[in-house]
Order: structure tokens, then C-alpha cells, then sequence
């Protein structure tokens, strides 16, 4: 694929993620989104055979985007472990309270609508989320091993908890068009992580 072609690509890809973010996977039709990107129809099964792949391709790119922006956070050394897995939190608790709490995460507006009619994009989002649990479950073991992270915690089971409880506050923050379950996760957090 040359240059072009990428660019083209890597445009539907975004304006994908834009458009599923805030209409969902199946209140949107490809001529919405191919007016929206500026791509004819002809274009669009250059690169995909179906909305379905295309959606698959989509949540791929985000969940990618959403690994690299993780384990760049988790990289900074200035910041003890304790303090950067807060800092992701703090960051998702951010995203998800903005836009009239529409939020920005993929995972929370499209995972429960699309698992239940395709496995393609069931599948690819189990291994975006089991990529996060790893990197949060990493940042548990350095942080136990530098201190700011207690000891006691079994670093696997600590990071599905974790994720799992962020997960259901994001969408119980979205039914209830409020911060109230995302704050609760973070002191929930604070708690867990306390030496």
C-alpha cells in the first residue's frame, strides 16, 4: 500500500473511531461515514470487504493507540509506579466525564453492542482488554518492587479487579450522567493501593 493509500486508510480508521464513539456500531451507515472522511464508496472496499471487517480494523487501531498511550504513561520513571497507574486512572476518569459524559472510550460505548452479533469484533476487543490488564498487571509488579505498591496484592487478579471495576463505573458514570461511580472506583483504588 503506498503513502496515499495509508492516508486514505488510516482516515476512515479515525473517522470510524469518531463516529462509533459517539453514535455507536450500528446506528451508523457507511454512507454517513464516507461523507464524514470524504471517501467514495469505491474506496472503502479497496480496504475493507465489509462493515464488519471494518469495525474489527477500527476497534484494532484504538485499542492499539490505547496500549502505546498506556506503556508511554507506565514508562515515565519520574513518576513511582503507584503514581503512574493513578495518573492513567485519573486520566480515564477525565475522559469519561467529558462531553456530557458521552466519554471517549471505544471499549465502553461499543463492546456490549457488538459482542452479542459478532465474534470478529468480540474477539479483537479481548485482546485489546487482555493487552491492558497485562500492562496494568506489570505496573503492579514494578510497583511492588519499588515500593509503592503493597505486597501483598496478587498482581494479575489486582489488575482485572482493577479494570473490571473502572469498566462498570465508566458505564454506571454513563447511565447516571455523573462522576459519582468514577470517583467511587478511584477511592476504591486508593484504598487497594495503600502500603
Amino acid at each position: 500500500m503506498n503513502s496515499v493509500s495509508n492516508e486514505k486508510k488510516t482516515l476512515l480508521l479515525k473517522t470510524g473511531l469518531e463516529v462509533f464513539t459517539v453514535h455507536g456500531f450500528t446506528n451508523v451507515g457507511l454512507t454517513e461515514l464516507l461523507k464524514k472522511a470524504g471517501i467514495p464508496k469505491g474506496s472503502f472496499y479497496y480496504y475493507f470487504s465489509s462493515k464488519e471487517e471494518y469495525g474489527v480494523e477500527v476497534i484494532r487501531f484504538y485499542m492499539q493507540e490505547y496500549t502505546t498511550n498506556i506503556a508511554r504513561l507506565f514508562s515515565n520513571s519520574q513518576l513511582s509506579c503507584k503514581e503512574r497507574l493513578l495518573s492513567y486512572l485519573k486520566t480515564w476518569q477525565e475522559n469519561q466525564c467529558t462531553n456530557d459524559y458521552y466519554g471517549r472510550c471505544l471499549i465502553v460505548k461499543l463492546s456490549s453492542e457488538v459482542s452479542d452479533f459478532s465474534e470478529l469484533m468480540r474477539h479483537e476487543f479481548c485482546l485489546g482488554t487482555s493487552k491492558v490488564i497485562q500492562l496494568i498487571t506489570n505496573i503492579i509488579k514494578e510497583g511492588q518492587i519499588d515500593g509503592s505498591i503493597p505486597k501483598h496484592l496478587e498482581p494479575g487478579y489486582a489488575a482485572q479487579e482493577l479494570y473490571q471495576q473502572w469498566l462498570g463505573a465508566s458505564m454506571l458514570t454513563k447511565i447516571q450522567r455523573n462522576e459519582c461511580p468514577l470517583k467511587t472506583a478511584l477511592k476504591y483504588t486508593d484504598n487497594l493501593l495503600k502500603n
